[in-house]
């Protein structure tokens, strides 16, 4: 049986990065409209060994235990310490999709978060018409809370946006 682990970004985690940001099809669900530069990955990846509490975000790569070849990436982000929450996303290589992968990688960042930061609850932004992260974050605990009505504009027009949230035992 295949165990699965989240590590730190290293630097030959480059071209993994420079192909899933630069990837339109990722833009409109992470709200970015132009690619990011070798250069400019390369200082995000040299930066992101700070402090989860001092920079209120983190990026973990899902790998499994026998290798460090990345799968996907776990984002912990808009982390406020006072209210112990953070938002979550997850990005799952399209070679590996289908597998349960992202529940996996939900499952051991909501380790992560009771055990190392702290955090009572995380939550999702995720579009209405996205039914298959819908179903991911459901399968990880998630409860859909609230809808946005055409809360974000996107080049297919403006789309509602719902409301997930997980809270800790």
């Amino acid at each position: 049986m295949v165990s699965y682990r989240l590590r730190a970004l290293e630097p030959g985690d480059l071209d993994a990065l420079l192909r899933w940001e630069n990837d339109p099809a990722h833009w409109v669900v992470g709200q970015r409209t132009s690619p990011y530069s070798r250069d400019s990955l390369k200082r995000y990846i040299a930066a992101a060994s700070a402090d989860f509490w001092e920079v209120g975000q983190i990026r973990f790569v899902l790998c499994t235990d026998a290798s460090d070849e990345p799968l996907g990436l776990v984002d912990v982000f808009q982390a406020k310490r006072l209210h112990r929450r953070a938002e979550v996303g997850v990005l799952i290589d399209s070679a590996q999709r289908g597998k349960g992968l992202a529940v996996v990688a939900l499952g051991l960042v909501q380790d992560w978060a009771v055990r190392h930061a702290m955090l009572s609850q995380l939550y999702a932004e995720i579009y209405s018409d996205h039914l298959a992260a819908q179903k991911v974050f459901a399968h990880a605990g998630f409860a859909q809370v609230g809808c946005w009505k055409k809360w974000v504009q996107t080049s297919e027009g403006p789309k509602d946006v719902t409301l997930w949230q997980w809270l800790s035992a």
